[in-house]
């Protein structure tokens, strides 16, 4: 591929993020620096990129993002109604076993043919058969695909499924003719899709560059040109965006913000994040499989305390399960009060007068302040005479079958991202799905299968509700917080973050 010569030289950048990192330069200014942000180019610095131009071969929410700019998916999210709307798609209907759904007519691909139904079977077909794919759990139960007519087309699942939608969210549609005309490996291929901009270049670790797809569907892409380099250090792209040579940057450390409170040029923005932080307890391991000992726990542990002195009150204290931003979000529920008293009265109820001794594991290298975190958690199960062991873990070990996934560890801090309540309640608490908490409740069970094959939305989330008030009495777990997602952005760039990790560019606008 063609190599941007305007691509930041990496020495220099790391060396002006050394500097703008210790603060010495608090507005120092790279060699030919100036915000570049305009109707004809912006620059994204991102701390993830593409690896490959396999368009299935990741499963990360930055790169969901970066090839949404390229491919639509056929439905997506509206985190403030908690609730799914068309993008490829203009409506659909569950029938039980299957779910039909009508597609957008006049839609151009960046080769210029028309989308279809077949456009989707072949994309779906690759997202569950590919070899590289890395998304084909989400059709481990889709058994057929049926192209009724050029835009209406039937899925087919083995049980009747009414979470599809969510297994859809993600899944985008790249153009079969204009893919297989190529040939070659499916990590070289170009993207063709139906997004708002169409590709040009890619290296690896280097830049990706899209430009305007002018015949585009929906309103038209306000910015001609989107340039987006990988820079993997936090301090580098803070320096990158200062200095003129970013207009956005993403993860955003949060004792950096305060550098952008007064800047002419660069502002922040912060949305509520879909990560939900909260400590597993694997329900097989003791003392855990007491639910007493789970509920003293919960009584003892303070999130707001976190929030406040690690992340600076970046975050959100969650009051059950789930986020406020997730589909079968109750606000309804409560989170157990901090009641040292409680605690200790519910430890000695368990058996346990004299208090217990537990190990708390955790992954510095995959969640933010992971360690910090967890010294304060340590602390405050030491009030109620719970002595806490803190074992720090790579994440490939932690999350591996000698880990979370083995079912091994029985208290631990981990971080997962939903949309949907039940990709949380199936993955971690029903029955038998997988070994990292071993919960099993035959109530829960049965509101999970039949939310399941509940089509009428309304009433599936009022079953996400009562599965979440299971939860909060039997506490296999402590729910902690979401963080804030930050970005710094420069002033002229009309954008508003999204909870899911995604930058979306096709809405910018240059003021």
């Amino acid at each position: 591929m063609i190599r941007d010569a305007s691509e930041l030289d990496r020495r220099k950048f790391l060396k002006y993020g050394a500097l703008a990192g210790v603060g010495a330069l608090a507005s120092a200014a790279w060699p030919g620096s100036s915000w570049s942000a305009s109707r004809e180019r912006l620059t994204i610095l991102s701390s993830i990129a593409l690896d490959t131009l396999h368009p299935y071969a990741y499963s990360s929410g930055p790169q969901y993002g970066i090839w949404y700019n390229m491919t639509e998916p056929l439905v997506d999210v509206d985190f403030a109604k908690r609730s799914y709307f068309g993008v490829l798609a203009e409506s659909w209907e569950f029938q039980g076993k299957k779910w039909i759904f009508k597609l957008r007519k006049n839609v151009r691909l960046h080769d210029g043919s028309l989308f279809t139904a077949a456009d989707v079977i072949y994309s779906f077909n690759r997202v569950k058969n590919d070899k590289l794919s890395l998304q084909k759990e989400n059709f481990r139960d889709l058994v057929e695909m049926q192209a009724l007519d050029d835009h209406t087309i039937a899925f087919i699942t083995e049980a009747p499924n009414a979470v599809f939608l969510d297994r859809l969210e993600n899944r985008f549609i790249i153009g079969k003719n204009g893919t297989e005309a190529q040939g070659g490996e499916p990590g070289e291929q170009k993207p063709v899709g139906t997004g708002p901009f169409r590709f040009i270049s890619w290296q690896r670790d280097g830049n990706l560059v899209v430009t305007r797809h002018d015949n585009y569907w929906g309103t038209k892409a306000g910015v001609k040109e989107i340039v987006t380099r990988r820079v993997k250090e936090d301090a580098a792209r803070v320096a990158g965006l200062l200095s003129g040579q970013g207009d956005l940057i993403n993860n955003v450390p949060v004792e950096e913000l305060s550098r952008f409170d007064k800047h002419a040029k660069i502002r922040s923005e912060k949305v509520e994040g879909q990560r939900m932080y909260f400590l597993a307890m694997n329900v097989t391991h003791k003392p855990f499989d007491n639910k007493l000992v789970r509920q003293a726990i919960n009584y003892a542990v303070d999130p707001t305390t976190i929030i406040k002195h690690i992340y600076e009150g970046n975050g959100y204290v969650m009051n059950g399960p789930m986020g406020s931003n997730v589909i079968g979000f109750d606000p309804k529920i409560k989170r157990y009060p901090v009641d040292i008293k409680k605690g200790k009265e519910l430890l000695d109820k368990a058996g346990f007068p004299q208090g217990l001794e537990v190990k708390l594991y955790f992954s510095p290298d995959r969640y933010p302040k992971a360690k910090e975190v967890c010294q304060v958690i340590a602390d405050q199960l030491a009030k109620i005479g719970i002595k806490v062991e803190l074992v720090s873990q790579e994440f490939v070990i932690f999350w591996g079958k000698e880990g979370v996934n083995g079912g091994k560890l029985g208290f631990y801090y981990v971080g997962r991202p939903a949309t949907d309540a039940d990709t949380v309640y199936d993955q971690y608490y029903r029955s038998g799905v997988s070994p990292r908490i071993q919960y099993k409740n035959p109530e829960f069970d049965r509101i999970i299968d039949e939310e399941q094959r509940t089509g009428d939305q309304k009433k599936r989330v009022a079953l996400l509700h009562q599965a979440g008030r299971i939860l909060m009495e039997d506490v296999p777990f402590v729910p902690l917080y979401t963080l804030a997602e930050i970005y710094g952005v420069a002033r002229n760039v009309v954008w508003k973050a999204r909870p899911d990790e995604k930058i979306l560019t096709g809405g910018m606008k240059i003021a």
